[in-house]
Parts: C-alpha cells; sequence; structure tokens
C-alpha cells in the first residue's frame, strides 16, 4: 500500500501558503494517515478508532488562527474489484484540524500522515467502441424492423404502362401518388416509361409521389426526307419504315411480271407532297415479288352470262380482270358481250382477263342547235331519248326558247340517264313596256334590273352621264334619288330615248335624277317687323347666258351677288356661278333649275374679269371714300 502524506507537515504548509496569500491544494484528512515511528504499519492499522474529542471552546485571549480555504472536492473514485477498500474517516475541517494538531499530546506528533493516491476508473478505446457499434447495431434493428418500408421501386425504364399499373394494384398504392409526363421518344414505343423518379431499387410508401416520363411514340409531325421511292428495294424501304418508325407507310408485295423481285411497282401518297412529308403522313408502296409461279389456266366462255360470274371465276384462278363498258342494240345492261382471250385458250396465273360489257342501247344524241322550244320538248318526250336535259338560259339575238349550243358532240352515243345541257335564248332584253316605265322610280331600281339581265349574259350598264351628272330639282318627282329622265344611247330603237324594246346586249342607260321640289312652299309668316322676307326664285340655265342676265336675277330676286376675283375655279369659257351654302359651280351652258332664297349671296366669275358697271359703281364708291374726312384732319 502507498505511503500517504504526513498530515501535520502538509497542514502547516497549507497555513502558511493562505498567510502569503497562495492557493494551497490541502485536501482533507482521508489523504492523510497517522505513522508512529515506533510502531509498525500493521500494529497502527490494528489499533481500534476512538471517537473524535469535542474541541474545546477557546478563549477570548487567545490568539485566533486565521481561517483556512476549504479544501477541494475530490470526485468519488471507483475501485476495480479485488482491491483492498479503505474506510473513509469523517472529514476534519482545518479548523478542527489546527485545534486538534494543538491539543494533541505529544505521542501525536510523532504520527505521519500520508497522502493515498485512488485509482480512477477510465473507458478505454475498445471499450467505447464497442459501445458505439452496439448503439449502431440497436438502431439498424429499430429501423429495419419498425421504420423501413417494405416496398422496392422496380426499374420501369422501358416497361409499359399495364406493367406499372400492375404493381401499383398488387402493393396497393395509391392512385393520386403516380404522375405521368407524355413526350416524343423515337427510342422508345408509345405508352413505355422513359424514366422515373424515384430511380429504381428505392424503398417507397404507398403515398411516396412517383413520376413518370412515358412515350408517346415517335412525333407524327416531324419532316422525314422523303426518298428516291423507287429506286429502292423491298428490303431497303423496310429498314428505312423501322427506322423513322413511319406508322401510317404500308408496304405491301405482289407478283410482277414486269418488275423483278425486290423493286417498287408503285407508290401512292394521300393528301400530301413529297416535300411536305411527315412521320403521320398515308404512304402506300406496292412491291414486287417477281413472276408469280408458273400455272396455267384454261379460259372458259362467259359470252351472255352477267360480268359477276365471270368475276369471280377470274379471281379463284388468280387473273386480273380489265372490264369494259360498250353500248349495244343486242344486250341487256350488264350482260357480258365479249371476251379477251376466247373460251379455250391458255393463259398464266397472274395474266389479264379482259371483259366487254353492255350498257344496253344508248341514245345518239342530235344536232339540237336551232331546235325551238315546241322541237326540243317532241325530241326529248320520245322513250329513246331518254336523257336528262340541263338547261341554262341567256340573252342572245336568237328567239325566245330556241337552242343556241350543247355540251355533247352531234352524233355521239350517251348512256340512258346521262346528262345532256343546252344553252336557251331569253332573247333581248327588254327595259320598258312603256315610254314612262321608269320614270319617278328610285334609280337603284334601275340598277338592280341591270344586275339581273347581266347575270344571264348581258352587258347593260346604267349610270349619270354628260349633262345629266348632277341632280337637279322637279316639281313633278320632288323626291331625292327619283329617276326624272332616262336614255338608252345604244339601244336598238328608233325612238329618241332609244329605250324602246328589246334593248341591245351592250346597251348605256344614262338617267337623271331629282334633287328635290323646285317650287318650295313658304308658310304664311306671322307679322314681324322684318322689312325684307324671305322669297324664293329659280335660277336656270337661261339666267347663265349673259353676265347682264345673271347679275338681273340677283337685283329682280334681292340677291347680294359680288365678283369673284382670279380664275375660275372650273374651266369655262362664259359665266360661272357659286350660291352661297351649295357646294356646287353652276357653269354656262349647264342644264339645272335651282331654287335661290333671296337672302343668299352669289358669286360670279365672268371670263376673270369684272363687269364695267361694277366697276363704275365701285369708282364713286372710291370717290366718296376719298371725299369724306379722315380721324387725322380732324
Amino acid at each position: 500500500m502507498a505511503d500517504k502524506l504526513d498530515f501535520m507537515s502538509e497542514l502547516a504548509k497549507s497555513v502558511d501558503a493562505k498567510k502569503r496569500g497562495e492557493t494551497s491544494s490541502f485536501g482533507t484528512i482521508d489523504d492523510f494517515v497517522p505513522r508512529n515511528r515506533n510502531v509498525s504499519e500493521e500494529e497502527y492499522e490494528a489499533e481500534p478508532k476512538t471517537e473524535p474529542r469535542r474541541k474545546p471552546r477557546p478563549s477570548k485571549s487567545e490568539p485566533q488562527p486565521e481561517p483556512v480555504s476549504e479544501p477541494e472536492e475530490y470526485e468519488e473514485e471507483e475501485y476495480e474489484e479485488g482491491e483492498e477498500y479503505e474506510e473513509e474517516e469523517e472529514p476534519v475541517s482545518s479548523h478542527n484540524m489546527y485545534e486538534t494538531a494543538a491539543s494533541s499530546p505529544a505521542s501525536f506528533a510523532q504520527e505521519e500522515r500520508v497522502k493515498v493516491e485512488k485509482p480512477q476508473f477510465r473507458l478505454t478505446g475498445p471499450m467505447i467502441g464497442g459501445i458505439v457499434a452496439a448503439l449502431a447495431l440497436l438502431l439498424f434493428l429499430i429501423w429495419f424492423f419498425a421504420l423501413r418500408s417494405p416496398i422496392v421501386l422496380p426499374d420501369f425504364t422501358g416497361k409499359t404502362l399495364s406493367e406499372v399499373s400492375a404493381w401499383a394494384a398488387q402493393n396497393k398504392i395509391e392512385s393520386t401518388a403516380i404522375a405521368r409526363t407524355y413526350e416524343y421518344s423515337l427510342e422508345y414505343d408509345s405508352d413505355v416509361v422513359i424514366s422515373q423518379t424515384p430511380a429504381g431499387g428505392k424503398r417507397v410508401k404507398k403515398n411516396t409521389p412517383i413520376t413518370l416520363i412515358v412515350s408517346q411514340g415517335a412525333d407524327p409531325n416531324e419532316e422525314i426526307p422523303f426518298p428516291d421511292i423507287r429506286s429502292m428495294t423491298y428490303e431497303e424501304l423496310t429498314d428505312w419504315k423501322n427506322e423513322n418508325k413511319l406508322t401510317k407507310t404500308k408496304i405491301s408485295t405482289e407478283y410482277s411480271t414486269t418488275v423483278e423481285n425486290g423493286g417498287v411497282i408503285e407508290y401512292v401518297l394521300k393528301n400530301v407532297s413529297e416535300n411536305e412529308f411527315t412521320r403521320g403522313s398515308t404512304l402506300t408502296i406496292r412491291c414486287s415479288k417477281g413472276p408469280a409461279p408458273a400455272g396455267q389456266v384454261t379460259v372458259e366462255n362467259f359470252t351472255g352470262k352477267n360480268y359477276a360470274e365471270a368475276m369471280t371465276w377470274a379471281n379463284s384462278k388468280k387473273l386480273k380482270v380489265v372490264r369494259e363498258d360498250v353500248n349495244s342494240d343486242t344486250a341487256d345492261n350488264g350482260v357480258i358481250i365479249a371476251q379477251n382471250p376466247k373460251a379455250g385458250a391458255s393463259m398464266t396465273e397472274g395474266d389479264t382477263f379482259t371483259i366487254t360489257v353492255s350498257k344496253g342501247k344508248g341514245v345518239k344524241i342530235p344536232n339540237l342547235v336551232g331546235y325551238t322550244k315546241e322541237q326540243l320538248e317532241a325530241w326529248s318526250s320520245a322513250k329513246e331519248n331518254n336523257v336528262v336535259i340541263v338547261k341554262k338560259s341567256v340573252y342572245n339575238e336568237a328567239p325566245l326558247g330556241s337552242v343556241i349550243a350543247q355540251d355533247r358532240a352531234p352524233g355521239s352515243i350517251v348512256d340512258a340517264g346521262d346528262v345532256l345541257q343546252l344553252t336557251i335564248s331569253l332573247y333581248m332584253p327588254i327595259l320598258e313596256t312603256n315610254s314612262r316605265a321608269w320614270l319617278g322610280k328610285d334609280y337603284l331600281e334601275l340598277h338592280a334590273w341591270c344586275d339581273d339581265v347581266n347575270y344571264n349574259g348581258a352587258d347593260i350598264q346604267a349610270g349619270m352621264w354628260g349633262d345629266w351628272q348632277y341632280p337637279t330639282c322637279s316639281d313633278e318627282y320632288p323626291t331625292p334619288g327619283q329617276i326624272v329622265r332616262y336614255a338608252c344611247y345604244y339601244g336598238t330603237s328608233d325612238q329618241a330615248d332609244g329605250c324602246g324594246r328589246p334593248l341591245n346586249n351592250y346597251s348605256r342607260i344614262n338617267y337623271q335624277i331629282s334633287s328635290g321640289a323646285c317650287t318650295v312652299a313658304t308658310p304664311t309668316p306671322e307679322p314681324t317687323d322684318t322689312p325684307n322676307p324671305v322669297t324664293v326664285a329659280v335660277l336656270s340655265t337661261t339666267d347663265l347666258s349673259s353676265l347682264d342676265s345673271i347679275i338681273s336675277f340677283c337685283k329682280s330676286n334681292g340677291n347680294k351677288f359680288e365678283m369673284g376675283s382670279g380664275k375660275p375655279p372650273v374651266e369655262v369659257t362664259n359665266i360661272v356661278v357659286k350660291v352661297e351654302g351649295i357646294d356646287h359651280y353652276y357653269v354656262t351652258d349647264e342644264s339645272f333649275q335651282l331654287p335661290v332664297e333671296n337672302n343668299k349671296k352669289i358669286t360670279i366669275w365672268y371670263n376673270g374679269s369684272i363687269n364695267p358697271d361694277q366697276e363704275e359703281k365701285k369708282e364713286e364708291t372710291t370717290t366718296a371714300e376719298s371725299a369724306s374726312p379722315s380721324p387725322t384732319a380732324e
């Protein structure tokens, strides 16, 4: 057993250290054992323990020792199995220790206490590793048996949606957990999984979100370069179809004596050009298998039999059939009247068998041009002329109802029930049945009549030209837009207006319309202080015959007038007038009748010059103004 420290020596050292202000590491009394130099250790340990004596109360006159700091606490030490356990004594304070040292007998001073080092329990590396491994194993077992999902997500790449659905139903996966996103793919067929999230092999729960990228197949709208099909073989075409996944391209084979084995007999591309060919375009290709295997067929006699019977026999013998329909006066419709080859001849499978079928007795079309209405009705009513006649009527110089054209050549034979189109004459257009038929009508009705006759082949126009291009007033036709007068300049009639019936197909109808009534009814005015009541006079072509006449009109009607300066606004050689409030300029020789109120100003242009009378008045006015004194003079 290791020696413990001497208690009294260490206590004295601790007191001295406190006085100097130093820190002491003094322990407890348990760290010291008494040691008598004259007594062996065994004898000392054999002595029975005695009760500690009560410390006497020190007198006031005795000097008190300085307080000793509390000794540091020591952690409780653990002892390994087999080590001797020493019973600890009650801790003694430093003060008690001091008193004990002072009041102890002399023999106590001979004892020596030695500090005992107690062994401490420490975890070694292998022990820590074992504890960590045990904890890890425990956590793994908890996860494996309690927390881990038993569902393993397969790798669906390259699998169909039906396989995914079967797996989901088997594992009771919620339908809302599986999301699908579709995209075109040249590598995967339609409804095949391209990729997935999470990846295959992971464990998932029943509600774990699973996203599948699913193929829609190859993009049908993707443009595919169109090859030279006729130069390709059957194998090359098949590889081209499979590589580009052309789902609507059909390649078939058949026997052929004209195209070598593997070559292209025919191809048909529907509803699209070769430059616009896409994966979804419909393409049919027929390839040759070469000549058919040798096989001989003896031709039977089908004359007088129906076409269906001959067709059934030809198909059973692997023969191609060509049908030709002709009219016949002796055979009914649908009966075979000829065949090639004839009965008894030998044919090879794949050869062409030509059958001529009767269409019955045909209708011979004569030259119907020039037929009158009555003649045409008589021909079409005959039983042997069983055709459907469609008529188109146009204006023509031929008599009304006569045939002027036909769409079948004379002498041609057509089948019974065929359509025969004939062009029938309507004769010439008729504008009027009396000389005043269109007077007072709205001019738009005349234009509608022209549209109707032009639809049937005429070319008649109506409009306002020349002197009639401007509306005129009319008391007889006071509604604006009514036709006041009309004439057909290029008509076929000898009448003055040229509109007598009938008209030429290229006639031109000229008309003039009313701008309103010439006479304006003026209501009786109530008595007023107005010195100049409003009056109306009619300004006409006659009033522009000379400058004097227009000035006279203005004076007699009470109109204000002035001479226009500069060049007239329209090209004339004599007189131009402009009535206030009316946008039109009226000129000499123009046909018009215009109601004008006396309070309207009239501007007159007369070859760009001013009337001499007006010059005199102007000079008088100038003289009078010169005679008046100016404000400056005043």
